[in-house]
């Protein structure tokens, strides 16, 4: 098992990712920087090496992070085998039956959050556990496939979110590469999700043009966004001081996730 540390422009509140399942992902995002990663790269498959080992209790894990695994060209078959290993090496020995602290956390974030409703049922899934956190991407309302390609719409994966949250699954929900937007309906979107947590980053990929909003819409959109769930503002945002300041966003939130 390779876990690696987190480095660039990834969480904060992240430890290390970690992708078992690797490939090009199906996707194809135009602004995704992945792409030109070697091991992003040919067909997808399960790394069997990546089964094994042993998880640290104090680590914060995200899972896939350089390809969608949740995609709907991943056989299922390979996803079961990462959610059986995460749910046996996190039973016994160092992780106590009845959660406090003491289990390794995962983040499972993905733009194909209905595949995850087949896994709903899944041990690793027992909200009981506070084990798993499921994240989905809302660059914009819009639905642009130019952009976001093959890609499900906006609207697609707010609703599959909303169904793995009434089954009492943690979500977050993270706006990046953020966009434009219409307000109202944006924040609808991101509401039915029923996130404990909201992520917001821009685009960071220069060789690609996105329609930013401008600075004066985000931080109305922060201030909306603080009245029912935390807010996560990451490093790469421009001006991002001043952001903080006028959206009224508490430091230690926009520093370090939940």
């Amino acid at each position: 098992m390779k876990l690696n540390p987190i480095s660039g422009n990834m969480y904060k509140f992240i430890t290390h990712t970690w992708n078992p399942i690797k490939g090009k992902c199906l996707h194809d995002c135009a602004y995704c920087y992945m792409k030109t990663m070697p091991y992003s790269l040919g067909q997808m498959r399960l790394d069997m090496e990546e089964l094994k080992g042993k998880f640290n209790p104090e680590h914060f894990i995200f899972i896939g992070s350089s390809t969608d695994f949740c995609a709907d060209n991943v056989p299922f078959e390979w996803i079961k085998k990462v959610f059986d290993f995460c749910y046996t090496k996190t039973n016994g020995g160092l992780f106590d039956e009845e959660f406090d602290d003491n289990r390794t956390r995962f983040l499972i974030q993905t733009k194909n959050p209905k595949r995850l409703l087949q896994f709903k049922d899944h041990p690793l899934f027992n909200p009981k556990r506070n084990q798993v956190v499921i994240c989905t991407t809302l660059e914009t309302n819009r639905f642009i496939p130019e952009i976001m390609k093959n890609s499900p719409t906006p609207l697609e994966r707010a609703e599959n979110m909303a169904l793995l949250a009434k089954n009492g699954l943690k979500t977050y929900v993270t706006l990046e590469p953020i966009m434009d937007f219409d307000k109202e309906e944006f924040l609808e979107l991101i509401r039915i999700c029923k996130p404990e947590q909201v992520n917001i980053g821009q685009n960071t990929n220069e060789s690609v043009f996105l329609p930013p909003p401008t600075e004066e819409k985000l931080i109305d959109l922060i201030k909306e966004l603080q009245a029912f769930t935390n807010v996560f503002l990451k490093d790469n945002i421009d001006n991002r001081s001043e952001v903080i300041e006028k959206s009224g966003l508490a430091l230690e939130l926009s520093q370090a996730g939940l």
